[in-house]
């Protein structure tokens, strides 16, 4: 299959985020196995069933708004898998109500709370007065996550209290009620759009969260978003259009709250707050406002609302020591692609917090929109000295930014020294310490020889490999390092003529390893994931215990990632149970397409290694997963999962029987 971004089903927004979290060229295929033009039968048979749905649109002014439509179940119908047929008349208090006109671009979301399950769908309106068609243009479904189970629904008939609508609006000019209706949401939808080349495309989407989830700091709110099916629909339209628009439900009162206005994404520090297990942060400033009391026909008990027992929130303020405010204090430039910053800390009164040799830092680099990108680093330098040191390697857009925003002098936020990338962790008080680097990856090996080096723990040997010399950074720090006794080899893959103090070509564990008892040996690799791929596995077939063997591998900008196994390269037999077959898995599909091709029909949700609908039992054999996705010990996704080599015959029980 093609993979070339420029024919990727997703706008610039979203693959800005993706590009981000560097799943660019994976979500490609993704989308274009998810996001299909069509209803398909499941779709079909699915919007029939609910008694409302949450729909989006956007003003003439170019303000989005989002709403409930609401009908007895049916009144979403679905005569073909191109369209769906709406039978509704909205209240005339409703924002949405004066956007329904013929050509409208909508985004639905239909979910079922009491099961979890949602499904979105973009396209166009038709038709006019009680009978509307949505013309589908995209159709997909998402992961059942941070939905709140709203038992025992009844239809009521609406007694709609005093309408309050306010234009350029802001929060503090609501009425008590009102922020309290905030406070206490577990439940929202988001309303969001983006120009595309094919017109606006309008999203209809859910958050969930513990009451309060939705932060009212000032005249924002602020939103944590989770992890999740890594699409950015949303976050992609805030990126794109910076607005978005919120309606939040209250299911059991019926008060109905509509906001819209500008949108931004923000880092942890602007939020103000941490709220556990957010991966990032949006911020919502409501311009204009709608409070409808009482207008919902769909409502629930009370006593029948199960908040999900989500594992993450509530907000915790950002203590003083969760981060550290640090200062450039100089910048070295060690390579022509190579810079190393080095980093005191902001405040004089206060140190920085020491690190173990191989962890990393967090930076939260300010953006001139007052965003912040936020990028991990390991530390290169001694952690027995002050300060700290990264260096970091121009490869990638975000490693671009920070060598071009990092001056001396500039300020900005770090986390603490994180990972386990360190001699502790291998439980060895002495030990024949190797540590080998590839590229960047010699950041974290040049910490631990430091650390290592002269400390009576045993001897240590440092491996650099790098495709030319001109790329080798820390030169005179490694001589001086070897005078001082660490055993130092030097490898340039790209000649075949050893330089002064190089030899030529690859390194070879077995010759690193001759005069060493491999029992004693401790084994530190970092680089790039195929460069830590080869060594780990030579490193294996030398016979080293995977417990001596410590890995961290790197992508583009000495970003840490972890390491996976490689994926089998030839076809693998699968053997299902519950129900029975058996299938071979082919290079390049998931194990979910696999059972798929075999007549089976697994359970699952998105398709991307997000939501866990998928999950089953991994009876015999070994898979891996792309881009750092991983599950419970036992079990596997079966959307993401592809069979690890030399994994031979694997044996899967399967969650649906």
């Amino acid at each position: 299959m093609n993979n070339d971004v420029t024919s990727s089903p997703w706008h610039e927004g979203e693959l800005a985020l993706q590009r981000v979290v560097g799943v660019e060229k994976q979500m490609v295929e993704v989308g274009r196995k998810v996001m299909r033009p069509f209803l398909t039968p499941q779709l079909q048979h699915f919007f029939p069933q609910l008694p409302f749905v949450a729909a989006a649109a956007v003003d003439h002014d170019g303000w989005p708004w989002v709403t409930l439509l609401e009908g007895a179940p049916g009144f979403v119908h679905a005569p073909d898998e191109s369209r769906l047929d709406l039978a509704l008349t909205p209240p005339v208090d409703d924002p949405l109500a004066p956007l329904l006109n013929s050509g409208t671009s909508i985004g639905l979301l239909g979910i079922e709370l009491h099961t979890r399950r949602r499904n979105r769908v973009n396209g166009v309106l038709r038709g006019s007065a009680s009978q509307w068609q949505l013309e589908v243009t995209h159709a997909f479904g998402n992961c059942p996550q941070y939905i709140h189970d709203w038992s025992a629904m009844r239809p009521v008939q609406p007694q709609t209290g005093p309408v309050l609508t306010k234009r350029d609006a802001t929060l503090d000019q609501l009425p008590e009620p009102v922020l309290a209706h905030i406070d206490r949401a577990i439940t929202a939808f988001v309303g969001s759009y983006a120009h595309t080349d094919q017109g606006a495309q309008v999203d209809a989407s859910h958050r969930g969260g513990q009451p309060g989830f939705i932060r009212r700091q000032g005249s924002d709110l602020i939103l944590p978003d989770f992890a999740g099916n890594r699409f950015f629909n949303t976050l992609g339209n805030v990126l794109a259009s910076g607005r978005a628009a919120l309606v939040i439900p209250d299911f059991t009162s019926g008060n109905v709250l509509h906001l819209t206005g500008e949108a931004r994404l923000v880092d942890e520090e602007a939020a103000g707050a941490r709220y556990p297990g957010a991966e990032r942060y949006w911020c919502l400033t409501p311009r204009h406002i709608v409070w409808r009391p009482r207008a919902l026909r769909w409502r629930s008990h009370a006593s029948a609302v199960a908040v999900e027992a989500a594992p993450h929130g509530p907000w915790q303020v950002l203590a003083p020591s969760s981060q550290q405010r640090v200062q450039v204090a100089a910048v070295v430039q060690e390579t022509p692609e190579i810079r190393s910053f080095y980093l005191k800390s902001a405040r004089q009164d206060k140190a920085l917090t020491p690190f173990n040799a191989g962890q990393f830092i967090t930076l939260h680099v300010p953006r001139l929109d007052g965003t912040a990108l936020v990028r991990s680093y390991t530390l290169s330098g001694d952690s027995q000295q002050a300060g700290y040191r990264i260096s970091i390697k121009a490869d990638g857009e975000g490693s671009h930014y920070v060598h071009s925003a990092l001056q001396v002098g500039t300020e900005l936020a770090v986390s603490m020294p994180m990972g386990s990338f360190t001699a502790e962790a291998s439980g060895s008080e002495r030990a024949h310490w190797v540590l080998l680097g590839g590229g960047i990856g010699i950041t974290p090996i040049l910490s631990l020889a430091h650390e290592l080096t002269g400390a009576g723990r045993g001897p240590v040997t440092l491996v650099q490999s790098v495709r030319d010399v001109a790329e080798a950074p820390f030169g005179a720090e490694l001589l001086d390092l070897e005078a001082r006794g660490l055993r130092l080899q030097r490898h340039v893959t790209r000649t075949t003529t050893a330089l002064n103090g190089w030899m030529a070509g690859r390194v070879s564990l077995g010759q690193v390893f001759t005069d060493q008892v491999l029992s004693e040996v401790q084994l530190y690799l970092c680089g790039p994931a195929a460069f830590v791929e080869r060594y780990h596995q030579e490193a294996l077939e030398l016979g080293l215990m995977p417990a001596q063997i410590h890995t961290e591998a790197f992508g583009p900008s000495a970003l840490a990632q972890t390491y996976t196994a490689p994926t089998a390269e030839q076809p693998v037999e699968v053997s299902f149970a519950n129900p029975s077959a058996v299938a071979h898995w082919q290079p390049g599909e998931s194990l979910l397409e696999t059972a798929e091709k075999a007549g089976l029909q697994p359970a699952y949700g998105c398709r991307s290694g997000s939501c866990g609908e998928c999950a089953c039992t991994l009876v015999q054999g070994e898979v891996t997963y792309p881009d750092g996705i991983s599950a419970p010990e036992g079990e596997i996704l079966l959307c993401s999962a592809r069979p690890a080599a030399h994994s031979g015959r694997l044996a899967i029980t399967l969650a649906n029987g």
